[in-house]
């Protein structure tokens, strides 16, 4: 019975929150993490076509500043399958998308960063 248990697959719920022509990007709804005005959340980028890297998916670990307007990744999955499954993977941590060290992104208003963090702190 333990064994059954230990075994069965963990699903999330993800809520689309972006869609274009080359991916789709969601959020973990279960496991966002409010603490005063900061708010830790996975979300997911889901690829249409393989990356040139070959990968069809990306999960981020941010943490975002709703009163600053700011956030950072504090950790990347890179996924050889689309929507974060499977076990060929590789982890990255404590890096940010936008530059190699791990400071905080300001993104500039009317940008698609900025309209997200609006999206993630402002419900």
């Amino acid at each position: 019975m333990i064994f059954f248990l230990i075994s069965l697959p963990c699903y999330s719920r993800w809520e689309k929150i972006h869609e274009d022509k080359i991916f789709t990007e969601y959020l973990e709804v279960d496991t966002v993490k409010k603490i005063n005005d900061t708010i830790f959340v996975w979300s997911l980028i889901d690829y249409k076509e393989p990356q040139k890297n070959g990968n069809l998916s990306t999960k981020y670990y941010s943490i975002y500043d709703c009163i600053e307007m700011k956030y950072k990744v504090l950790s990347i999955i890179e996924y050889k399958t689309n929507m974060g499954r499977g076990r060929n993977f590789r982890y990255m941590k404590n890096i940010t998308n936008e530059s190699s060290d791990t400071s905080w992104v300001y993104p500039s208003i009317g940008s698609e960063d900025y309209i997200k963090i609006n999206s993630i702190c402002i419900p």
